[in-house]
């Protein structure tokens, strides 16, 4: 595996930062990082972030995506980008790297709305404090996502204002099939995060002959070891070119949207609130098999909603004022022996439909624990609102899991 450079030795010698993979020159891995360099943003955060790091201050960083951010790909997780990357980083301007604080928040198959439900209880909780650098990584998982990148803008608008010292880092992976990456662009512009695209170092690679496919991909979008090593670089690159440059005027945060500021302030629920109160029904249980984690093996929702076979019919009810509502449900596990049902969603009163269906299937073939998100209500003004939900006719001795939920106001 290739090893950091020495940044100093970069500066005043002239040499790659690098050791290049697969037999790429120095040079042309350098063009491809820099191929990656999708925007420098305004630097102020992020190099009060390498301030704190060189002088030994604690610092916080997470990481905030789907299954390649959690590491899938590569025998080990700890090979993810990710992690990697953290390494890399702490190598390059860390003191004392005991006193940088990680988390991997990455979570396969999710998407930015479910990224938003998790931030304060993923990113946050885990070590008490808001990171000072958070990566954020949705464009291969963002397809058809319900809000259309406006959870996105609000992950990026709340990170920001919950706290002066967060610096941004939206990362837009590689994948064999269409991504989000072109809608979110003018989003991290307009906050004037850093953005770096390993997918276009992997286009630039390609084009040029320096990769092929298995070099970088164990399948349509997870890399191998060598892909993440790639990303890790592309994002080390970034940080080492905005050491580099001189420092920005703070940046103020944007008081108007972008796209819409619907979703800015999400809450995710934890039971009842004043503003949302809810009544179970036959959703009193908790599942303990809802999707686990690489890095623990442990669920990562072990708070949930669940109604088993022998749970009743009696539907769940739920009162809430809100703008926009959240519902993520699993899909069991294929391997698990308890069968899961089909459930029905009534909003004020009427039949919740997603794209065209009505009734959403908990045990839904080739399921695999993952998560599927819903967004019940999407309106421009907090109003009153009633949800139902109960298992559909026929269903009813079958099991279903609501994973999480949330609001905005």
């Amino acid at each position: 595996m290739k090893k950091l450079v020495l940044v100093l030795t970069s500066l005043f010698f002239g040499f790659s930062l690098f050791a290049a993979p697969l037999n790429i020159s120095d040079a042309d891995y350098q063009k491809m990082m820099d191929k990656s360099l999708t925007s420098m943003g305004n630097n102020y955060r992020i190099k009060k972030v390498i301030e704190k790091m060189r002088k030994g201050e604690d610092v916080y960083v997470a990481a905030l995506g789907g299954s390649v951010t959690e590491g899938q790909g590569p025998e080990s997780f700890r090979d993810g980008y990710a992690y990697k990357f953290n390494k890399k980083m702490a190598d390059a301007f860390a003191l004392r790297r005991e006193k940088i604080y990680f988390v991997n928040a990455g979570l396969c198959g999710t998407n930015s709305p479910l990224g938003l439900i998790r931030y304060q209880k993923d990113v946050v909780e885990p070590n008490n404090h808001t990171p000072d650098l958070l990566l954020i990584e949705y464009a291969v998982n963002d397809i058809e996502e319900p809000t259309k990148q406006r959870a996105f803008e609000a992950l990026i608008h709340d990170a920001l204002t919950a706290s002066p010292d967060t610096a941004i880092i939206v990362v837009y992976s590689a994948a064999l099939y269409p991504k989000t990456q072109k809608v979110m662009m003018p989003i991290a512009d307009y906050y004037g995060v850093q953005q770096v695209s390993p997918s276009d170092a992997y286009d630039l690679g390609v084009a040029k002959g320096l990769l092929k496919y298995t070099d970088y991909f164990k399948d349509v979008v997870h890399p191998i070891a060598t892909g993440h090593e790639i990303m890790a670089d592309c994002i080390t690159n970034l940080m080492v070119k905005i050491d580099e440059a001189p420092l920005d005027a703070k940046m103020e945060i944007p008081t108007k949207a972008l796209k819409s500021p619907d979703f800015f302030g999400f809450k995710a629920i934890t039971g009842n609130s004043d503003d949302v109160k809810i009544v179970a029904g036959s959703f009193t249980g908790n599942d303990p098999n809802t999707q686990t984690l690489l890095k623990n093996g442990k669920p990562n929702f072990p708070q949930n909603w669940y109604h088993s076979a022998k749970s009743g019919t009696d539907s769940m009810y739920i009162e809430v004022e809100c703008k926009n509502f959240l519902l993520t449900y699993k899909e069991q596990g294929s391997w698990l022996s308890e069968k899961f049902g089909k459930v029905e969603i009534y909003v004020d009163g009427k039949k919740f439909a997603d794209k065209g269906s009505t009734l959403f299937d908990g045990g839904k073939a080739n399921g695999w624990n993952n998560c599927v998100t819903l967004m019940l209500i999407d309106k421009p003004t907090v109003e009153k609102h009633s949800i139902e939900i109960k298992m559909a006719k026929g269903f009813e001795k079958k099991g279903f899991t609501i994973v999480t939920m949330g609001y905005s106001k």
